[in-house]
Formats: C-alpha cells, sequence, structure tokens
C-alpha cells in the first residue's frame, strides 16, 4: 500500500508550480489552488488527469485508505 499525500504534497514533490498545474490541466491558476484547498470540488475527470501527471493512482490522492 503507498502512501497518501494531498494534490500540493504531490505537486511540491516534483517541483511543479501551481501555475504549472493550472495550465497543464487548462484551468486558471485561482481554481487550481482553490482545489488544493478543496479537493472535494474537482470533477473525476479533472482527478484523473491529476493523477496522470502524478503518475500514481487516483485513489492514492483522492481516497483514503
Amino acid at each position: 500500500m503507498s502512501e497518501k499525500f494531498t494534490i500540493r504534497q504531490h505537486r511540491m514533490l516534483r517541483e511543479i508550480s501551481q501555475e504549472e498545474m493550472a495550465n497543464k490541466l487548462n484551468i486558471s491558476y485561482n481554481t487550481y489552488r482553490n482545489w488544493e484547498e478543496e479537493p472535494a470540488k474537482i470533477s473525476i475527470k479533472k482527478a484523473m488527469e491529476i493523477a496522470d501527471i502524478f503518475k500514481v493512482s487516483i485513489n492514492d490522492i483522492f481516497f483514503s485508505q
């Protein structure tokens, strides 16, 4: 079982800025910044894109273990 990290932790481990993540996801910087604070607001489609960017399972980021 892998350790569960937040979106912010995954992003920081990979040295990706919030602005870079927003660009990769084709969303505004403010939307991405808000998602790090309230990940429950992220659609399943965008959650899957985030997991793909980080090369981890969606479960590793969004679901409790």
